[in-house]
């Protein structure tokens, strides 16, 4: 029988003078010395195993389980009862925090557990106090060295577990713990009476204020597979997420059972997985991080893999982006890996040259030959038989201009904005104006944008009044950037001082006429932030801003120029309504009221990336790409002018110069990025 949690009532009284139990502070699973549990249990070696119970104010009894469970609770304060209430040993240290770990990883402290039920054969529960390798133990249990003559008798001695026994770790590694455990054996030789006075007891509370060694934090684990799909031999490997708690050795464990270890090299681990050695279907992999001195981390958050060797599969990773432009990569798999031949990419029926089939590959879809809108995408592959298997067909909506944030700088035609957008693949891409909203081939400028989650152009470092861009990057970092004679990016430096991440929207503009370019940054809850750059353009100050609410909640912010050279803002909401909103030096921002009956701008809903410029007429003009792919110039101010459709990736006979700004002595050129 299970017994019962702690009830608080007295437990009958042992025959017989019995010595004081062992006594700890509480602690939490993985907060105490997990040598506690062997160290406690060493105390009772030679005696019934019982009375750990009664110690522990359980019911009197010595099997096996149960001698473990009260001496987990008398090493713990009290703290952890590792009993699960559907009887399910395995579960009731998991549930109680335990960490699995390999035999081959397991220390002193450490639990054996062989068989899940009470009706399970084999069954047993037994304390690690030596690892002698190759699967052998010396361990501390009760119900064992006694039978049949002694039943129910604490002892100590070599076993090596059956196959299936799982081990659980409760506390955390400490350092001398060895030489604690054989001082216990020590005196638990000399007979239990010493156990709880004697050096049993000194090595206790050694145990109890040693050190716990900081345990590696759980990794990250990845495979070289589309979508899990895996066959022959794959990749695994596990990356350290936490570099201050990284990991010696890395156990891969498959389907809930220990695998291989492998040693950590700048924090990545490596197997290369042989997966005919698993049948086919799905298999679900963690992988659990290793310190030097053996302390462990969790298992990693599981990942699955879908073994196929025997039977023709395509796994295809479809592209996340709702509107695709540009070259656009498209991870694909196939299995089984030995017999593939070649993979084929069909749009809108029409087929593209075959390419070679390989297990974890990808296949180029060129968007800059197709119109803006819905087309129909597949890929077949085919193995050396002739068989075939296909995914999709799927619709993809494919636009011009990449939709990601966007901003735009001046065109080398007076008068006129190049767009400039951060593409799904993370390149900074300018788009140069070549005639009334047509723009040229894209201009690679630099690659590492991906994730940025703001663009704003404006004069923000140095002398001059050349226009700059200012991006805030994925790790929350503002970078200026000038763009050079030769088209590429030069990153003069961030920024520091505001807390650029809480930004959720950032525009830049002059918005009194005597002043420079300040930026305005709101952040989710709609609370504003005037941001003003230090001349030498290393440093920023914030300081409150009051907005109206309208604008506060707005999806969307650009920045629109007016008639007094000023600047204001234009707020785009949810449907595509706007709204103008004026720099008062006393109130903040605030509402420009619009005469009764006055037309107001109305874009397309959702709208994608609107941006403000000059594109076709005098400006200003919102460019605006609808759901359908189709991007579009709206006047911010004719507003009875009917919107224009914007044409991209107009080729021509040589690329034209974009207008450069001259970097500062000892600025750093970012590369360009070619085709």
């Amino acid at each position: 029988m299970t017994p019962a949690p702690p009830t608080g009532g007295k437990p009958a009284p042992a025959p017989g003078p019995v010595p004081a139990p062992p006594s700890h502070p509480k602690a939490g699973a993985g907060k105490f010395d997990n040598a506690l549990i062997a160290t406690t249990a060493l105390t009772y070696v030679g005696r019934w195993g019982g009375q750990a119970c009664l110690d522990a104010h359980q019911d009197a009894t010595g099997q096996c389980r149960e001698f473990v469970n009260c001496v987990v609770y008398l090493a713990t304060g009290g703290k952890i009862w590792p009993v699960d209430g559907g009887g399910n040993y395995q579960a009731s240290f998991a549930n109680a925090g335990a960490v699995p770990v390999a035999a081959g990883d397991a220390t002193v402290g450490d639990i054996i557990q062989i068989g899940d039920y009470d009706s399970s054969s084999p069954l047993h529960t037994a304390i690690v106090l030596v690892n002698k390798g190759n699967g052998a133990f010396t361990v501390v249990d009760s119900n064992w060295v006694g039978q049949p003559a002694t039943p129910e008798l604490v002892g100590v001695h070599d076993w090596t577990p059956p196959a299936a026994a799982k081990f659980w770790r409760l506390g955390a590694v400490t350092e001398g713990s060895a030489a604690r455990v054989a001082a216990g054996l020590k005196n638990a030789s000399t007979g239990p009476a010493k156990a709880p006075t004697g050096g049993t007891g000194s090595s206790l509370s050694a145990a109890a204020a040693a050190a716990l060694l900081t345990a590696p934090a759980a990794p990250a684990l990845s495979t070289d597979t589309v979508n899990g799909l895996a066959s022959g031999v794959v990749g695994v490997h596990a990356a350290d997420t936490d570099p201050l708690r990284g990991s010696a050795r890395v156990r891969l464990w498959i389907d809930g059972k220990p695998a291989e270890s492998a040693n950590s090299a700048a924090g990545l681990a490596s197997w290369q997985l042989d997966t005919s050695l698993l049948t086919d279907g799905a298999h679900q992999l963690a992988a659990q991080g290793i310190s030097a001195a053996g302390a462990i981390s969790a298992l990693s958050a599981p990942i699955t893999v879908t073994v196929t060797n025997h039977q023709l599969t395509l796994a295809v990773a479809a592209p996340a982006a709702p509107l695709l432009t540009g070259t656009v990569q498209i991870p694909v798999g196939a299995a089984p890996a030995a017999d593939l031949d070649k993979l084929t990419l069909v749009v809108d029926g029409t087929p593209a040259p075959a390419q070679p089939a390989v297990a974890n590959g990808a296949i180029n879809l060129d968007t800059t030959t197709l119109t803006a809108g819905l087309h129909a995408v597949s890929i077949a592959v085919t193995n050396k038989e002739g068989q075939s298997a296909t995914w999709g067909p799927v619709t993809v909506t494919v636009t011009g201009a990449a939709t990601g944030a966007r901003t735009v700088l001046p065109s080398l035609t007076p008068g006129h904005n190049d767009l400039v957008a951060v593409t799904t693949g993370g390149q900074l891409v300018r788009y140069p104006w070549r005639a009334d909203a047509t723009f040229g081939t894209p201009q690679q400028l630099s690659a590492g944008f991906d994730g940025a989650k703001a663009l704003a152009a404006g004069h923000f470092v140095g002398d001059g009044t050349a226009v700059q861009l200012l991006a805030v990057l994925r790790d929350g970092s503002a970078h200026v950037y000038a763009v050079d004679a030769g088209g590429g990016l030069v990153d003069q430096g961030t920024i520091t001082g505001p807390d650029w991440a809480s930004y959720t929207r950032l525009v830049a503009g002059r918005f009194t006429k005597d002043g420079g370019s300040w930026l305005v940054g709101i952040d989710k809850d709609g609370h504003a932030q005037l941001i003003t750059v230090d001349a030498a353009g290393k440093t920023a100050k914030t300081g409150g801003l009051s907005v109206d609410p309208q604008l506060g909640a707005a999806p969307t912010i650009l920045t629109e120029a007016v008639a007094d050279g000023t600047d204001q803002l234009l707020t785009v909401d949810a449907t595509g309504a706007t709204a103008t909103f004026a720099f008062d030096a006393e109130r903040g921002f605030v509402k420009v009221v619009e005469p009764d009956g006055a037309l107001k701008l109305q874009l397309p809903a959702p709208a994608a990336a609107p941006v403000l410029g000059t594109f076709v007429g005098t400006g200003p003009e919102v460019l605006v790409t609808s759901p359908d792919g189709q991007t579009a110039v709206f006047s911010a101010t004719q507003l009875d002018r009917p919107s224009q459709g914007a044409v991209f990736n107009e080729h021509d006979a040589a690329p034209a110069p974009v207008p450069a700004a001259r970097p500062a002595t000892g600025q750093r050129r970012l590369s360009v990025v070619t085709n």
